[in-house]
């Protein structure tokens, strides 16, 4: 079974650009900036019982500043401590302290919301641990460790295969189509290259502020042929 465990960022050939360009919304690019003051914990629960020599299931989250951020079939939640773990006995297990990031959960959670949009929720395909990844992602460039997502892994590709889950859930799980495009290479393929976009555009800015006299009108208009480039090369990125 090829599972997924990693995911090696991409090069990204965009040293600056422009603003919102196309479908390329600088909402998916990381706005914060100074320093980091936002903590950004993971929790962690266990699902039902561990069976030997399989891997266990998790219901993941995370934590920004003491507020909960959670994907479920309602969308993305919000709520004070860790209230989505408190179905599992002794839930949340691990509350894991994972960085301190310069992006509130309001900046985390407004640049990938439309990704993780109601009703799009899918058990195996698109779910917390997902969002999750996404979000540490988003917030800290980590990634959440592949041992809280092989499980799922698993099933989904022998699902894919022979519909063992639809099986044995005795048709309860019933894949959702509205998750059939998502991908989470993808999104963070886009985060990368956005927040790319965002930084060159800034050291550009900056540099021409050096440069030119204040208050010079038209100064800050980008090239036209430079707005191209980028554009050209923005429309590559795989969406």
């Amino acid at each position: 079974l090829k599972l997924f465990f990693g995911f090696r960022r991409p090069t990204v050939r965009i040293v600056v650009a422009s603003w919102q360009m196309g479908n390329c919304s600088n909402s998916d690019a990381p706005s914060g900036n100074g320093v980091p003051q936002h903590e950004v914990k993971l929790a962690i629960s266990p699902i039902g019982v561990k069976i030997p020599s399989l891997p266990e299931a998790y219901h993941t989250s995370v934590v920004v500043d003491d507020k909960e951020y959670c994907f479920t079939s309602n969308g993305v939640v919000c709520s004070r401590s860790c209230k989505s773990h408190a179905r599992f006995q002794n839930g949340p297990a691990k509350v894991i302290h994972m960085g301190m990031s310069h992006i509130s959960g309001e900046e985390m959670l407004a640049g990938l919301k439309r990704h993780f949009a109601p009703g799009t929720y899918d058990m195996l395909r698109k779910n917390c641990n997902s969002f999750v990844d996404c979000a540490l992602f988003y917030l800290l460039r980590r990634r959440l460790d592949g041992q809280y997502r092989i499980l799922e892994q698993m099933l989904e590709c022998i699902d894919d295969t022979i519909g063992f889950v639809r099986i044995l859930s005795m048709g309860e799980y019933m894949p959702n189509p509205k998750a059939n495009d998502f991908n989470v290479g993808k999104i963070l393929a886009r985060i990368e290259a956005v927040s790319s976009v965002s930084v060159g555009l800034a050291d550009k800015n900056d540099g021409r502020k050096c440069k030119d006299s204040p208050g010079s009108a038209g100064k800050d208009a980008p090239d036209t042929a430079w707005v191209k480039q980028v554009a050209a090369q923005i429309a590559m990125i795989p969406l």
